[in-house]
């Protein structure tokens, strides 16, 4: 487990990061005097300002220069040298900043000044992985600030949560849970509401999808601060992802009466509400959420978002238009707007909304044009896709979004081949580059689709097999390996591939269908395929592609009506769709309906007029054959 959030700010100090900004008029005379009460010199004040006004500017030299001369004027202060101390650190002048923490202990042992120095220093030792003296130092820390504590006034006895915080952390890092619970546990007792730590255990397990221990540590923190806004938050994300909607939308509830203008657990509730199909309660917590936003256009581009995951585009549309109506310009209404047409295939108005952003955010305008590109590709209007890339890709020639986009209208253009050599140079230039993990991944996928496009299957395979060695965790790159095996014609090996990312985490809602629709597809241990989609989509209920797959479940029964049910929902979320009308088309057939099957064939012959992609090269031939058949036998029908 990497350092977490306390000692990723201990980090600064070796990497010279500004320090937080620090206001010398507000500090008043306190800041003059040490812990045994000594006001400071007037000349060692003066420089100990200088030396806060130059971390605000960041100049950590300066500030060093400027506390060095304040401790010649004041040389016994402890708090001169602690706060030389942490700049020196900040310095990356590791052994100089302790060397001063240990003078500023020396001066103060039981002081206040004595509870920072060891605090300091077991930050010091947890940068350089010294545990076992970061756990000592941190323990001195917290045996003084009790001691403190005991000795001040009742109502003014307090403690500095750091250290139990930092060796909670610390101690998690070495999976040391029991003990950093404690350590949270006796915070949170000596400061009553401060659950952060325990917050922080909930937040990790939830993150590992160790839902149990997740949900122990957010309930503890509620309980000890009923009204804490973020273990609302992170239990109700929890409940989301455990898929119990009605638990998750009881915590966002709770988080809403601690603070009615959260706007993401407005966002929250309005997304759950669609889950239930609630689209009435959804528009109540979305136009809560758009009236309370100071940045609307950022809400409604949320908002549609949240519609678009609930296959719901005509909402996604009118929410964007309802935005622009108001604000014509806004560049992120403009690209939702994209979105949604994109989301009901209407690809020419799609690239017209993409083209349509403006220059004004930089990002927004290469996702825009990335997302023009291909709608004008699904469109087909490949090369004018590539024409008007051409200025993009130079202005950002290393843009990821970019490149991907115009391999796709190449493919799309019958030019797989010049897109394979396009996307392996762009992979070979960042390879070994540390901060390129994403990229590389993003364009290995888009590579391995070019491959197969280019009717190199076999190398896509290879070149999945390589990263995901080099990757093993990457489950979209495993995902990929799975396809391209099933393209390659070796269905055993995807299959093993995809039970294998099931078994690795069995929430992953496309291999489940992957797996199930391959033994639908072969009429093979349908049982077992309808569970494993069900499972799909429990996780993703308005997927029509699961539903599709359990349409087809049903057809391999013989159940020709319910699987002509399930298609038409299928079609209803997801079309038009050449392979859902396909298969919508055979289930009709089957069920004695050929003129709604000959419908069915021909709006798939629309949707591949219409730019979609042919599940398999014959597809369109089998197809217009279908339809002829159900059409002379409707006629043969309708004339006896």
């Amino acid at each position: 487990m990497p350092l977490l959030h306390t000692a990723l700010l201990l980090a600064a100090f070796a990497a010279g990061q500004p320090a937080p900004p620090v206001d010398p008029e507000a500090m008043g005379e306190a800041s003059r005097a040490d812990s045994t009460g000594k006001v400071a010199s007037a000349q060692a004040y003066a420089h100990y300002l200088r030396a806060r006004q130059a971390e605000i500017r960041g100049d950590f030299r300066a500030a060093a220069e400027e506390l060095q001369q304040a401790l010649a004027h004041d040389p016994a202060s402890p708090q001169l040298r602690l706060s030389l101390a942490e700049v020196l650190a900040r310095l990356a002048r590791l052994p100089e900043a302790e060397a001063e923490a240990r003078r500023a202990l020396a001066s103060d042992p039981q002081g206040a000044a004595a509870a920072e120095a060891h605090l300091l220093l077991g930050k010091l030792a947890a940068l350089q992985r010294q545990r076992d003296r970061a756990r000592t130092e941190l323990l001195e820390a917290m045996r003084a600030e009790r001691a403190l504590a005991a000795a001040a006034p009742e109502r003014e006895r307090g403690v500095n949560p750091e250290p139990w915080r930092l060796l909670g952390e610390l101690q998690l890092e070495a999976g040391d849970e029991a003990g950093a619970s404690k350590t949270f546990e006796e915070l949170s007792a000596l400061l009553p509401g401060e659950v952060s730590g325990l917050r922080e255990m909930g937040r990790i397990y939830l993150e590992r999808r160790d839902y149990a221990r997740a949900e122990r540590y957010l309930r503890r923190a509620l309980e000890r601060a009923p009204s804490d806004e973020e273990s609302w938050r992170k239990l109700g994300q929890l409940e989301e992802a455990r898929r119990r909607p009605e638990e998750a939308r009881k915590a966002y509830e709770a988080l809403l009466r601690a603070d009615p203008d959260d706007l993401e657990a407005l966002l929250a509730v309005g997304r759950l509400a669609l889950r239930a199909g609630d689209g009435q309660a959804a528009g109540a917590w979305f136009s809560q959420l758009l009236r309370l936003s100071r940045d609307e256009a950022a809400a409604r581009l949320s908002v549609v978002v949240a519609y678009l995951d609930a296959r719901r585009p005509a909402d996604a549309l009118r929410t964007a238009e309802e935005g622009l109506a108001a604000a014509p310009e806004d560049g992120r209404l403009r690209y939702a707007r994209g979105l949604a047409l994109q989301e009901q295939r209407r690809w020419a108005e799609a690239a017209d909304a993409f083209a349509s952003v403006g220059p004004d955010d930089a990002d927004l305008q290469a996702a825009a044009q990335a997302s023009m590109a291909h709608a004008l590709a699904q469109a087909g209007r490949p090369e004018e896709a590539l024409k008007r890339l051409q200025g993009a890709r130079a202005a950002r020639p290393r843009d990821v979004r970019l490149i991907i986009a115009q391999a796709f209208a190449l493919e799309r253009a019958g030019r797989a081949g010049e897109a394979v050599r396009m996307l392996e140079k762009a992979l070979a230039e960042r390879q070994g580059a540390r901060d390129a993990q994403e990229s590389r991944a993003d364009l290995t996928e888009a590579l391995a689709a070019s491959l197969q496009k280019a009717g190199r299957p076999r190398d896509a395979v290879a070149l999945l097999l390589r990263a995901t060695a080099a990757s093993p965790a990457d489950e979209r790159l495993r995902y990929a390996l799975g396809v391209a095996q099933d393209r390659a014609a070796d269905r055993t090996a995807a299959i093993a591939t995809m039970e294998a990312l099931i078994a690795a985490n069995p929430d992953h809602a496309d291999a489940l269908n992957f797996v199930g629709y391959g033994y639908a597809e072969r009429g093979v241990e349908l049982e077992e395929a309808e569970r494993l989609i069900r499972r799909a989509l429990d996780l993703q209920p308005e997927n029509g592609f699961f539903l599709d797959s359990l349409g087809w479940v049903h057809f391999q029964k013989g159940e020709f009506a319910k699987a002509a049910e399930e298609l038409q929902r299928a079609d209803a979320l997801a079309g038009p769709d050449p392979a859902i009308l396909e298969h919508l088309g055979d289930a009709l057939r089957a069920a004695q309906r050929p003129s709604d099957a000959a419908a069915a064939y021909g709006r798939a012959l629309q949707a591949l007029d219409g730019g979609a992609e042919p599940e398999r090269p014959d597809q369109r031939s089998a197809i217009e054959r279908k339809r002829r058949e159900v059409s002379a036998g409707a006629v043969r029908a309708g004339a006896r």
